[in-house]
């Protein structure tokens, strides 16, 4: 069935649902929703998020599929990363990517390819992109301490947000100096000799509201991940080959946030400092010598006024964001070759935007927006390996001056945009959101995307919504044009990648301590960029997916101190020329979160994931990839002597050996080069203090 006939499906059964008079408009009694909210799960029920319509609104009438994770809820659950926090939201899944350099992929819905560039990173709405792979920076780690909050949106989000919202939206939000209010400063310390350390402080005067806060992460990872067998097996070289050996994935991060408000301007300043060992390299081989350094920063300045114009709340943002990358790559050990590359890239990110929300029509939000934006990367190399390299073949390194051989040539592009949005109140209880949004880009043209979004305060304890968006990705500076690379090969005639999706999703709440949202969905993509074939790779349109699936979520106030959290993903995604299953996404999820109030300023807070119905590839002759199941669990003290909190987690409580995919390699016997996959991180117990003051 196609997407088309799945909207008149979907289209025909809502009609059916549809009263003469809405019955949520005939009702006037102290029972509605609104009452509700003031209750147990007003917290919960009432948050808002911005990444829907570009405007705060309750998660609950958002027109959209949203999650928010406040930073009280990542305090109880012990997170100390972002990936930590991603992993508790419905639908997404959270791994390191084996051909990636262990960074994380965040597969949402089946969706999600080798470098996984299908999910756009805001923080604090402004995009944190890679543009040599696309999506977020690979790898990267966020630090959790100066986090406000967490918004998540599954599924296409082009029409407001551009390119790279493709599976879903997610935007974190730091925190102010009202949220701060004072001076607090924490010390973690744990397995894995790691070190986590922060301080934030947040203040007003004269008008001015700062915030700051600084955290550095550092660790060592765990030495008990062990490798079998590498690259070097595989090539008749074993005994030459550190393999059995371990999987190196130590790192150390500097994490800093400024944010200065005065009447109607904002400014944001990030800094974002990250070293990390780099997993087996390019080419699959255990070698510990894989070291990459990044300098993350980027600044805005935003500008917002509700006076200038009657019934017009106007908005301006002037941006700048650069990242410098320098990868020290130990390809082949000195016994094999002594293969080393030392990649480098630095991206120039800038642009403008404006828009305005109209609110002069009855019933009616308009807005208009416009924006330019230019995007740069260049690079720079040395190696021991190639023509570049001349007659000191694996010697030592040497500069790449000659622009032919080096990985990616001088790349940049630019586009414009503009988009509109209407919020159309039809009717008590009714709300039809529609936009859509033009991207020209100066080098492979144009696109158009559109969202309609209908949510119909069902009953006083029932919202339903009715969504439909497309969404697209632009390819990457890298999947275009790298070249000279023993991994991959770019191609400058592939296309972008397109998705529509369809969903159908119900938030109720039949009492005061018990909220339930359902969604089912299904979408088609094309055109999507994956890496195939034997080394070096080259980037490919291979060709159309679907999908369908369900979620659902519960939050359950048991008693007065016993919190219940729980959801369940079911998806099946398939390549439709194969009729195959996309490999490595799960198929099922489970995760259950209950937070237990015991004593005054005392909590437990447990969490159970289990991940199953994880594919091979096509041609893989491994078995299908084991389930597996966490525990995790946090021990929290609040409030002694006013200003001193302590915490004592345990992540991986029965030390779980859950083991992530392992790339397919085509023309290997065992399926991989590291054919038994790579182990996960194992039990980690880590003691924690903050005073706040």
């Amino acid at each position: 069935m196609t997407i088309r006939n799945h909207i008149r499906f979907a289209l025909f059964g809502f009609s059916l649902l549809l009263p003469t008079h809405s019955l949520a408009a005939e009702m006037d009694v102290p029972g509605t929703m609104d009452a509700l909210l003031t209750m147990d799960l007003e917290q919960l029920t009432d948050l808002e998020v911005s990444l829907a319509t570009g405007s705060l609104k309750p998660v609950r009438l958002a027109p959209a599929v949203a999650s928010v994770i406040t930073a009280e809820q990542i305090e109880q659950m012990g997170a100390t990363t972002l990936d930590q926090v991603l992993e508790t939201v419905p639908g997404l899944h959270v791994e390191p990517s084996g051909t990636a350099f262990l960074g994380s992929t965040w597969s949402i819905r089946g969706i999600h390819t080798t470098t996984n560039p299908h999910v756009l990173l805001l923080i604090n709405s402004l995009p944190f992109t890679n543009n040599q792979q696309g999506g977020k920076p690979i790898p990267f780690t966020l630090p959790v301490a100066m986090i406000s909050r967490v918004e998540v949106i599954r599924g296409p989000g082009s029409a407001l947000h551009g390119a790279d919202a493709f599976a879903g939206v997610i935007n974190v939000v730091t925190k102010n100096s009202h949220e701060i209010d004072g001076t607090k400063t924490g010390v973690r310390y744990g397995s894995f000799n790691t070190n986590d350390v922060w301080l934030q402080h947040g203040a007003s005067a004269e008008g001015w509201d700062l915030a700051f806060g600084m955290e550095w992460l550092k660790t060592e990872g765990d030495k008990d991940r062990i490798i079998d067998q590498d690259y070097l097996h595989a090539a008749g070289a074993a005994h030459l080959s550190n393999a059995p050996g371990p999987l190196d994935s130590s790192f150390e991060v500097l994490d800093t946030h400024l944010n200065l408000r005065k009447d109607n301007w904002n400014y944001h300043l990030n800094l974002n400092l990250f070293k990390t060992t780099l997993g087996l390299g390019s080419l699959q081989v255990v070698t510990n010598d894989n070291i990459g350094d990044r300098v993350n920063w980027m600044t805005d300045l935003a500008y917002e006024n509700n006076d200038l114009l009657r019934d017009w709340q106007l908005n301006g943002r002037l941006y700048y964001s650069y990242r410098h990358v320098d990868n020290f790559l130990q390809l082949l050990p000195p016994a094999f070759r002594n293969m080393q590359g030392n990649p480098i890239g630095t991206n120039h990110n800038g642009g403008i935007e404006w828009s305005g929300l109209y609110k002069g029509l009855l019933d009616h939000k308009l807005r208009l927006g416009v924006g330019w934006a230019n995007k740069e990367f260049e690079p720079d190399q040395y190696k021991n390996f190639g023509p570049a390299a001349g007659d000191n073949q694996f010697g030592e390194i040497v500069h790449v001056s000659d622009p032919n051989h080096i990985y990616i040539s001088d790349s940049n592009r630019q586009l414009i945009f503009g988009l509109i949005q209407d919020e159309w109140s039809l009717a008590k209880g009714w709300d039809l959101t529609a936009g859509i949004r033009y991207d020209e880009y100066s080098d492979f043209g144009s696109t158009t995307n559109p969202r309609v979004a209908l949510v119909w305060e069902t009953r006083y304890d029932l919202i339903t919504k009715l969504l439909y968006g497309q969404a697209f990705r632009a390819p990457s500076f890298g999947e275009q044009g790298v070249k000279n690379n023993p991994q991959t090969i770019g191609n400058p005639d592939i296309n972008p990648e397109e998705i529509e999706t369809l969903e159908l999703a119900m938030d109720y709440q039949p009492t005061t301590n018990l909220r339930l949202v359902a969604s089912i969905y299904t979408y088609e993509a094309k055109e999507l960029i994956e890496l195939t074939g034997p080394l070096p790779q080259p980037y490919t349109n291979v060709g159309e997916q679907e999908g369908q699936g369900f979620e659902l979520e519960m939050i359950w106030q048991v008693v007065e101190k016993l919190k219940l959290t729980a959801n369940y993903a079911l998806q099946s995604s398939k390549y439709k020329e194969t009729d195959s299953r996309v490999p490595d996404a799960p198929g099922q999820q489970f995760y259950l979160n209950p937070h237990w109030t015991f004593m005054q300023d005392w909590s437990l807070d447990g969490q159970y994931t289990w991940v199953g119905d994880r594919r091979r590839a096509l041609d893989d002759p491994r078995d299908d990839i084991d389930d597996y199941s966490l525990v995790n669990l946090t021990l929290r003290r609040k409030n002694i002597a006013k200003y001193w909190d302590v915490a004592l987690a345990v992540r991986n409580v029965f030390d779980e050996i859950g083991r992530i995919p392992s790339p397919y390699a085509p023309g290997v016997p065992e399926g991989a080069y590291v054919p038994n996959d790579y182990p996960m991180e194992g039990r980690a117990v880590w003691g924690e203090v903050r005073y706040s003051f």
